[in-house]
């Protein structure tokens, strides 16, 4: 499994806060990640900032190892800090941020949390969350909206972090639609105008030849199923519909990005 960016930086503030600068040694050590900045000559190095160049370099099997055995310990490393508070904060956080990645502390029978982090639906061994995979090729878009779907996303993962769910999905639906629209304004001719109706912006994308017809479908039923008034399934609680919806979204638009790099690379012109 692999720990998102923001995970992994959620990760590093729970450490800090919370372990010794020798606990965080060796157990570092203990998964093979590099501890050059933390030991040694590098001492006077602040903490938290060896901890996040050290995890940002690891691998995601190294991180996925550390995470879990924090979730093994978590009750003794409590234990050791004070005031508690501190820890569970810190924790909580932590693992909001692993459930936007798809990934959740398993339960008993009875609901209860028990220690591993197991994965909430079934992955591709060696995929990346879809959030930094969607950021990356944003970054390489040179889309004029890039900025602001980044924004849009970012405050997705803040209003889901902060228990609003609602927020959290009308953050990720914008984010698709302002995708959807930026790339429909640069394929467009010269002097035309997008819609700004969802339906009528992917019509225009598909009459491009950018996507085809059964993708707009797809996308169209992804965003109403992320709009506003959306009926939450039997069985879901309002935070797990929260982040399946956010990950469809993005995950739509982390394919409307891609194709639009991938037209890029290869020089096509629209409309054709």
């Amino acid at each position: 499994m692999d720990i998102g960016h923001r995970s992994r930086l959620s990760l590093c503030q729970l450490m800090d806060a919370v372990l010794s600068r020798d606990e965080c040694i060796v157990i570092l050590r203990k998964y093979g990640i590099s501890t050059d900045d933390i030991d040694g000559y590098h001492t006077g190095y602040p903490l938290l900032r060896a901890l996040t160049d050290a995890i940002s370099a690891a691998t995601p099997p190294q991180v996925w190892e550390l995470a879990q055995e924090l979730a093994r310990t978590r009750q003794s490393i409590r234990h050791t800090v004070s005031p508690r508070s501190l820890f569970d904060e810190r924790w909580e956080d932590f693992t909001l941020c692993a459930k936007l990645d798809g990934i959740w502390l398993a339960v008993d029978d009875y609901g209860h949390e028990i220690a591993p982090f197991v994965p909430l639906e079934p992955t591709i061994e060696g995929s990346h969350p879809v959030e930094d995979d969607l950021s990356r090729e944003l970054r390489l878009s040179q889309l004029p909206d890039s900025d602001e779907i980044l924004r849009l996303i970012d405050d997705s993962a803040k209003a889901f972090l902060g228990g609003d769910n609602n927020g959290c999905l009308n953050n990720a639906r914008v984010a698709l639609e302002t995708t959807g629209k930026s790339i429909g304004r640069e394929i467009s001719p010269p002097g035309s105008t997008i819609s700004s109706k969802w339906g009528e912006a992917l019509a225009g994308l598909r009459e491009a030849g950018f996507i085809s017809l059964d993708q707009e479908k797809g996308l169209a039923g992804v965003y109403r199923f992320v709009s506003p008034g959306s009926h939450v399934p039997v069985g879901f609680t309002e935070s797990e519909f929260a982040r399946l919806g956010r990950t469809l979204a993005l995950s739509c638009a982390y394919f409307l990005v891609k194709e639009w790099n991938g037209m890029r690379s290869t020089g096509l012109s629209f409309p054709r």
